[in-house]
């Protein structure tokens, strides 16, 4: 192109940069199924009478689901497990064994497997209820401290509720607190309307009476920072209460550790010895099966209640 041309552009061809593509997060595999099981059987369960129980269970569990997604999902579930259950009982007792009893034992292992999965899905809304109640019971005091410092600087409830939404840390308590937050500036609700209603979802009594009695100030006024700092006192005192018991617990395992395992251990070897010396057996049992019994039986069970005796009473005071 010489000097002096000049490069005209017509309006229409003047180069546009394309947009970035949004991708969109493909849902995991536990959300697409409990999609099928809700369009499979789940409009059966929309009008379920008593649901309001377990609407309240499962946002104490923080599973973000409806009653009938949930139902449909255990119900899809149990049906599957008990389909499985009696066509291997069927392939295992009818086909290879040629039991003429086989089907007792199809009915037998339907109903075990259908009813393992219905308790399975209890166990589990309970287990995170639990660990909810727990992690938001260890995060509780240090949560009312800071909430304290911010109210003694003369913050507002708002930006308190807001500070607390914000934080990286405490996840349980940070999770509440933007609860709040949805309900006032998504939902629409006051303040005070917000914090009752994430106080009625919440597992924990403490936190569910901390909120109660945060809304309770902001409705009726009063000294918010002495309240949360004899709040806070007040909860760190009880979590020292815990782990003195813990401590007291673990001294009690330990004895029990010691006179009935290593000691019922002792007993038993030298039991086996004299069995093996006059030449007589136990139950049936001689020294070298009592020994194998002892060794790979016994031992290893009386280790493991140990262990999970002590794991729960740790898991309570933490």
């Amino acid at each position: 192109m010489s000097a002096g041309a000049e490069t005209k552009v017509a309006a229409g061809d003047v180069a546009t940069v394309p947009a970035p593509k949004r991708t969109v997060p493909r849902p995991d595999f536990a959300a697409r199924y409990r999609n099928f099981c809700y369009h499979l059987i789940g409009h059966r369960f929309e009008s379920e009478e008593g649901s309001e129980l377990l609407v309240e269970r499962l946002k104490k569990a923080g599973v973000s689901v409806s009653p009938a997604v949930h139902t449909a999902t255990l119900v899809t579930t149990a049906v599957f497990a008990a389909g499985a259950a009696a066509a291997v009982a069927f392939l295992l007792f009818a086909e290879a064994i040629h039991d003429p009893m086989w089907y007792l034992y199809v009915f037998l292992l339907a109903g075990v497997a259908a009813g393992s999965v219905v308790a399975g899905f209890r166990f589990l809304v309970d287990t995170r209820i639990a660990n909810r109640r727990d992690q938001l019971e260890r995060e509780l005091p240090f949560s009312l401290s800071e909430l304290s410092v911010l109210a003694s600087t003369g913050t507002s409830p708002v930006r308190l509720i807001r500070h607390m939404a914000q934080r990286d840390h405490d996840p349980a308590i940070t999770a509440t607190f933007r609860q709040v937050a949805y309900k006032a500036d998504v939902q629409g609700r006051d303040l005070i309307t917000a914090i009752a209603e994430t106080a009625k979802e919440s597992p924990s009594t403490s936190v569910r009476d901390t909120l109660w009695d945060l809304a309770n100030m902001i409705h009726q006024g009063g000294n918010l920072d002495e309240y949360l700092r004899s709040k806070s006192d007040a909860v760190m005192n009880l979590r020292r209460l815990v782990q003195k018991a813990f401590i007291e617990r673990l001294s009690t395992f330990l004895d029990m550790y010691v006179s009935l395992v290593l000691v019922g251990v002792l007993m038993i070897a030298v039991g086996a010895f004299l069995l093996n010396a006059l030449g007589s057996t136990a139950a049936g049992l001689d020294a070298n099966e009592l020994l194998l019994l002892l060794t790979f039986g016994l031992v290893p069970v009386a280790v493991a209640m140990t262990i999970i005796m002590v794991s729960m009473a740790y898991a309570k005071a933490e």
